[in-house]
Protein backbone atom coordinates (compact mmCIF):
# COMPACT_ATOMS: atom_id res chain seq x y z
CA UNK A 1 0.00 0.00 0.00
CA UNK A 2 1.12 3.55 -0.76
CA UNK A 3 1.84 5.56 2.37
CA UNK A 4 1.31 9.34 2.48
CA UNK A 5 3.94 9.46 5.21
CA UNK A 6 6.50 7.88 2.88
CA UNK A 7 5.64 10.27 0.04
CA UNK A 8 5.54 13.59 1.86
CA UNK A 9 9.15 14.44 0.89
CA UNK A 10 8.79 13.34 -2.75
CA UNK A 11 10.26 15.86 -5.21
CA UNK A 12 10.05 13.87 -8.44
CA UNK A 13 7.66 11.27 -9.84
CA UNK A 14 9.01 8.23 -11.66
CA UNK A 15 6.69 6.48 -14.09
CA UNK A 16 7.03 2.75 -14.82
CA UNK A 17 4.72 1.63 -17.62
CA UNK A 18 4.24 -2.09 -18.24
CA UNK A 19 2.73 -4.03 -21.13
CA UNK A 20 4.69 -7.01 -22.45
CA UNK A 21 8.18 -6.87 -20.92
CA UNK A 22 7.77 -9.05 -17.83
CA UNK A 23 11.28 -10.47 -18.28
CA UNK A 24 12.95 -7.23 -17.15
CA UNK A 25 10.17 -5.56 -15.16
CA UNK A 26 11.37 -6.44 -11.66
CA UNK A 27 14.89 -5.34 -12.56
CA UNK A 28 13.51 -1.94 -13.58
CA UNK A 29 11.44 -1.62 -10.39
CA UNK A 30 14.37 -2.62 -8.20
CA UNK A 31 16.59 0.00 -9.82
CA UNK A 32 14.09 2.61 -8.64
CA UNK A 33 13.64 1.16 -5.16
CA UNK A 34 17.43 1.05 -4.68
CA UNK A 35 18.00 4.76 -5.27
CA UNK A 36 20.45 6.46 -2.91
CA UNK A 37 17.77 8.99 -1.88
CA UNK A 38 14.08 8.56 -1.11
CA UNK A 39 12.83 11.90 -2.48
CA UNK A 40 10.70 10.22 -5.13
CA UNK A 41 7.31 8.64 -5.75
CA UNK A 42 6.67 5.85 -8.22
CA UNK A 43 3.67 5.59 -10.56
CA UNK A 44 3.37 1.99 -11.80
CA UNK A 45 0.98 1.84 -14.79
CA UNK A 46 -0.33 -1.39 -16.33
CA UNK A 47 -1.56 -0.90 -19.88
CA UNK A 48 -4.71 -2.72 -21.00
CA UNK A 49 -3.88 -5.92 -22.87
CA UNK A 50 -0.70 -6.70 -20.94
CA UNK A 51 0.43 -10.32 -21.02
CA UNK A 52 -0.30 -12.70 -18.13
CA UNK A 53 3.22 -12.63 -16.64
CA UNK A 54 3.24 -8.83 -16.57
CA UNK A 55 -0.21 -8.79 -14.93
CA UNK A 56 0.96 -11.22 -12.24
CA UNK A 57 3.95 -9.04 -11.38
CA UNK A 58 1.76 -5.94 -11.28
CA UNK A 59 -0.92 -7.55 -9.10
CA UNK A 60 1.54 -8.97 -6.57
CA UNK A 61 3.88 -5.97 -6.38
CA UNK A 62 3.51 -3.60 -3.42
CA UNK A 63 5.75 -0.80 -2.22
CA UNK A 64 4.92 2.12 0.11
CA UNK A 65 6.35 4.68 -2.33
CA UNK A 66 4.79 3.30 -5.51
CA UNK A 67 1.21 3.96 -6.62
CA UNK A 68 -0.34 1.39 -8.99
CA UNK A 69 -2.79 2.20 -11.78
CA UNK A 70 -4.53 0.00 -14.37
CA UNK A 71 -5.53 1.52 -17.71
CA UNK A 72 -9.15 0.79 -18.65
CA UNK A 73 -8.27 0.62 -22.36
CA UNK A 74 -5.07 0.11 -24.34
CA UNK A 75 -3.01 3.31 -24.39
CA UNK A 76 0.26 2.45 -26.08
CA UNK A 77 3.70 3.42 -24.76
CA UNK A 78 3.49 7.22 -24.66
CA UNK A 79 -0.17 7.54 -23.68
CA UNK A 80 0.38 5.09 -20.80
CA UNK A 81 3.21 7.41 -19.78
CA UNK A 82 0.74 10.30 -20.04
CA UNK A 83 -1.46 8.49 -17.47
CA UNK A 84 1.51 8.31 -15.10
CA UNK A 85 2.21 12.02 -15.56
CA UNK A 86 -1.42 12.89 -14.76
CA UNK A 87 -1.22 10.86 -11.54
CA UNK A 88 2.00 12.55 -10.39
CA UNK A 89 1.88 14.70 -7.27
CA UNK A 90 5.25 16.43 -7.78
CA UNK A 91 6.54 19.08 -10.19
CA UNK A 92 8.92 16.79 -12.09
CA UNK A 93 8.55 13.51 -13.97
CA UNK A 94 11.09 10.87 -15.00
CA UNK A 95 10.08 7.88 -17.12
CA UNK A 96 11.54 4.41 -16.49
CA UNK A 97 10.60 1.92 -19.20
CA UNK A 98 9.90 -1.61 -17.99
CA UNK A 99 12.89 -3.11 -19.83
CA UNK A 100 15.42 -0.48 -18.72
CA UNK A 101 16.97 0.64 -15.43
CA UNK A 102 18.50 3.66 -13.72
CA UNK A 103 21.77 3.85 -11.75
CA UNK A 104 21.50 4.23 -7.93
CA UNK A 105 22.54 7.90 -8.01
CA UNK A 106 20.13 8.96 -10.80
CA UNK A 107 17.42 10.63 -8.69
CA UNK A 108 20.00 12.36 -6.48
CA UNK A 109 21.80 13.78 -9.51
CA UNK A 110 18.55 14.93 -11.13
CA UNK A 111 17.44 16.74 -7.98
CA UNK A 112 20.87 18.37 -7.62
CA UNK A 113 20.66 19.69 -11.18
CA UNK A 114 17.12 20.97 -10.60
CA UNK A 115 18.35 22.84 -7.51
CA UNK A 116 21.35 24.28 -9.36
CA UNK A 117 19.30 25.35 -12.41
CA UNK A 118 16.00 26.93 -11.29
CA UNK A 119 15.12 28.03 -14.85
CA UNK A 120 15.59 24.59 -16.37
CA UNK A 121 12.48 22.69 -17.45
CA UNK A 122 14.26 19.47 -18.32
CA UNK A 123 17.47 17.68 -17.40
CA UNK A 124 19.56 15.81 -19.96
CA UNK A 125 22.76 13.84 -20.11
CA UNK A 126 24.43 10.72 -21.51
CA UNK A 127 22.68 7.35 -21.73
CA UNK A 128 24.21 3.90 -21.35
CA UNK A 129 22.93 1.50 -24.02
CA UNK A 130 23.49 -2.14 -23.13
CA UNK A 131 22.70 -5.71 -24.12
CA UNK A 132 23.96 -9.15 -23.12
CA UNK A 133 26.90 -8.79 -25.49
CA UNK A 134 27.96 -5.16 -25.31
CA UNK A 135 27.40 -1.65 -24.02
CA UNK A 136 28.20 1.88 -25.10
CA UNK A 137 27.57 5.45 -23.93
CA UNK A 138 25.48 7.79 -26.08
CA UNK A 139 26.23 11.45 -25.25
CA UNK A 140 23.63 14.16 -25.87
CA UNK A 141 23.90 16.11 -29.11
CA UNK A 142 23.75 19.87 -29.71
CA UNK A 143 23.22 19.46 -33.46
CA UNK A 144 19.59 20.26 -34.42
CA UNK A 145 19.99 18.14 -37.58
CA UNK A 146 19.87 15.07 -35.33
CA UNK A 147 16.20 15.94 -34.79
CA UNK A 148 15.47 14.83 -38.35
CA UNK A 149 15.62 11.24 -37.09
CA UNK A 150 15.53 11.26 -33.27
CA UNK A 151 15.66 13.36 -30.13
CA UNK A 152 18.96 15.03 -29.20
CA UNK A 153 19.30 12.70 -26.20
CA UNK A 154 17.35 9.91 -24.55
CA UNK A 155 13.71 10.80 -25.18
CA UNK A 156 12.66 9.99 -21.62
CA UNK A 157 14.90 12.39 -19.72
CA UNK A 158 13.37 14.20 -16.68
CA UNK A 159 10.88 16.96 -17.48
CA UNK A 160 8.96 19.60 -15.58
CA UNK A 161 5.32 18.53 -15.62
CA UNK A 162 4.02 22.08 -16.19
CA UNK A 163 6.16 22.28 -19.34
CA UNK A 164 4.80 18.95 -20.57
CA UNK A 165 1.20 20.16 -20.39
CA UNK A 166 2.09 23.61 -21.76
CA UNK A 167 3.41 21.97 -24.92
CA UNK A 168 0.34 19.78 -25.17
CA UNK A 169 1.73 16.44 -24.03
CA UNK A 170 2.32 13.52 -26.36
CA UNK A 171 0.60 13.60 -29.76
CA UNK A 172 -2.33 11.17 -29.65
CA UNK A 173 -2.14 10.57 -33.39
CA UNK A 174 1.26 8.91 -32.89
CA UNK A 175 -0.28 5.74 -31.49
CA UNK A 176 2.59 3.29 -31.86
CA UNK A 177 5.85 5.11 -31.13
CA UNK A 178 7.82 8.35 -31.73
CA UNK A 179 5.48 10.63 -29.75
CA UNK A 180 8.46 11.32 -27.48
CA UNK A 181 10.64 12.32 -30.47
CA UNK A 182 7.78 14.58 -31.62
CA UNK A 183 7.60 16.06 -28.10
CA UNK A 184 11.31 16.95 -28.05
CA UNK A 185 10.98 18.58 -31.46
CA UNK A 186 8.41 20.89 -29.85
CA UNK A 187 10.77 21.58 -26.94
CA UNK A 188 13.50 22.57 -29.40
CA UNK A 189 11.16 24.73 -31.49
CA UNK A 190 9.97 26.63 -28.42
CA UNK A 191 13.58 27.14 -27.21
CA UNK A 192 12.83 25.74 -23.77
CA UNK A 193 15.81 25.77 -21.41
CA UNK A 194 17.29 22.57 -19.98
CA UNK A 195 20.24 21.72 -17.72
CA UNK A 196 22.96 19.24 -18.63
CA UNK A 197 24.61 16.67 -16.39
CA UNK A 198 27.75 14.77 -17.30
CA UNK A 199 26.61 11.74 -15.31
CA UNK A 200 24.77 8.83 -16.93
CA UNK A 201 21.12 9.06 -15.84
CA UNK A 202 19.65 6.14 -17.74
CA UNK A 203 20.52 2.60 -18.83
CA UNK A 204 18.63 1.63 -22.00
CA UNK A 205 18.42 -2.03 -22.93
CA UNK A 206 18.95 -2.86 -26.60
CA UNK A 207 16.94 -5.88 -27.73
CA UNK A 208 15.08 -7.09 -30.79
CA UNK A 209 11.54 -6.99 -29.41
CA UNK A 210 11.09 -3.35 -28.42
CA UNK A 211 8.07 -1.23 -29.37
CA UNK A 212 9.60 0.15 -32.57
CA UNK A 213 10.72 -3.29 -33.78
CA UNK A 214 7.20 -4.63 -33.27
CA UNK A 215 5.68 -1.77 -35.29
CA UNK A 216 8.12 -1.18 -38.15
CA UNK A 217 5.31 -1.13 -40.72
CA UNK A 218 3.96 2.06 -39.08
CA UNK A 219 7.05 4.13 -39.94
CA UNK A 220 5.67 5.73 -43.15
CA UNK A 221 2.62 7.07 -41.29
CA UNK A 222 4.74 8.13 -38.31
CA UNK A 223 7.22 10.19 -40.33
CA UNK A 224 4.45 11.87 -42.34
CA UNK A 225 2.65 12.86 -39.12
CA UNK A 226 5.84 14.25 -37.57
CA UNK A 227 6.71 16.30 -40.66
CA UNK A 228 3.14 17.66 -40.82
CA UNK A 229 3.21 18.59 -37.12
CA UNK A 230 6.46 20.54 -37.42
CA UNK A 231 6.22 22.60 -40.64
CA UNK A 232 8.70 25.24 -39.43
CA UNK A 233 11.41 22.74 -38.59
CA UNK A 234 10.89 20.79 -41.82
CA UNK A 235 10.36 23.90 -43.97
CA UNK A 236 13.94 23.32 -45.04
CA UNK A 237 13.49 20.71 -47.79
CA UNK A 238 16.91 19.27 -47.01
CA UNK A 239 15.71 18.35 -43.52
CA UNK A 240 12.54 16.79 -44.86
CA UNK A 241 14.48 14.66 -47.34
CA UNK A 242 16.94 13.68 -44.62
CA UNK A 243 14.08 12.51 -42.38
CA UNK A 244 12.43 10.54 -45.19
CA UNK A 245 15.73 8.97 -46.20
CA UNK A 246 16.45 7.84 -42.65
CA UNK A 247 13.06 6.11 -42.37
CA UNK A 248 12.94 4.45 -45.79
CA UNK A 249 16.56 3.31 -45.77
CA UNK A 250 15.87 1.70 -42.40
CA UNK A 251 12.72 0.02 -43.73
CA UNK A 252 14.57 -1.28 -46.79
CA UNK A 253 17.20 -2.94 -44.60
CA UNK A 254 14.54 -4.30 -42.24
CA UNK A 255 12.56 -6.04 -44.98
CA UNK A 256 15.73 -7.32 -46.61
CA UNK A 257 16.54 -9.14 -43.37
CA UNK A 258 12.97 -10.47 -43.37
CA UNK A 259 13.61 -11.73 -46.95
CA UNK A 260 10.72 -9.69 -48.30
CA UNK A 261 12.69 -8.46 -51.27
CA UNK A 262 9.89 -6.71 -53.18
CA UNK A 263 8.94 -4.63 -50.18
CA UNK A 264 12.61 -3.98 -49.40
CA UNK A 265 13.11 -2.74 -52.96
CA UNK A 266 10.00 -0.55 -52.79
CA UNK A 267 11.38 1.26 -49.74
CA UNK A 268 14.92 1.35 -51.17
CA UNK A 269 13.61 3.28 -54.19
CA UNK A 270 11.92 5.85 -51.95
CA UNK A 271 15.11 6.18 -49.92
CA UNK A 272 17.13 6.82 -53.08
CA UNK A 273 14.70 9.58 -54.09
CA UNK A 274 15.66 11.39 -50.88
CA UNK A 275 19.32 10.64 -50.30
CA UNK A 276 22.58 9.02 -51.34
CA UNK A 277 22.97 5.52 -52.66
CA UNK A 278 24.67 2.86 -50.56
CA UNK A 279 26.00 -0.60 -51.35
CA UNK A 280 23.16 -2.14 -49.35
CA UNK A 281 20.46 -0.22 -51.21
CA UNK A 282 21.94 -1.21 -54.56
CA UNK A 283 22.13 -4.85 -53.49
CA UNK A 284 18.45 -4.72 -52.51
CA UNK A 285 17.54 -3.49 -56.00
CA UNK A 286 19.66 -6.21 -57.61
CA UNK A 287 18.01 -8.89 -55.46
CA UNK A 288 14.56 -7.73 -56.53
CA UNK A 289 15.34 -8.63 -60.15
CA UNK A 290 16.84 -12.05 -59.41
CA UNK A 291 15.03 -15.26 -60.28
CA UNK A 292 13.82 -17.33 -57.34
CA UNK A 293 16.61 -19.85 -57.87
CA UNK A 294 19.31 -17.20 -58.12
CA UNK A 295 17.96 -15.42 -55.03
CA UNK A 296 17.84 -18.70 -53.07
CA UNK A 297 21.46 -19.40 -54.01
CA UNK A 298 22.44 -15.91 -52.87
CA UNK A 299 20.81 -16.53 -49.51
CA UNK A 300 22.77 -19.77 -49.16
CA UNK A 301 25.96 -17.84 -49.77
CA UNK A 302 26.78 -19.54 -53.07
CA UNK A 303 26.30 -16.43 -55.18
CA UNK A 304 27.73 -13.05 -54.30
Amino acid sequence: MVSNKDLRNAKISVGITAYKNSKYLLEALNSLINQSVDSWEGIFVLDKGADLKTKKIFNSFEHPRILKHKCSNHKGAEQARHEAIKLSSTDWFFQLDSDDKIPPYAISEILNKISESPNAEYIYGPTMHFSKKSSYIMPPSNDPEVLTSSALFSAIMPIKIAMYFRIGGYAKELKYFAADWDFWLSVYEKKIVGAETKKILYHRRNHAHNVIARNMSQWPDVINIIIARHPKFFFNNKRKRKALYSVYEKLARHYRIKRKRKRAAFYAKIALQNGASTTTLQEILIEEKMSKVRYAMRLMGKLL
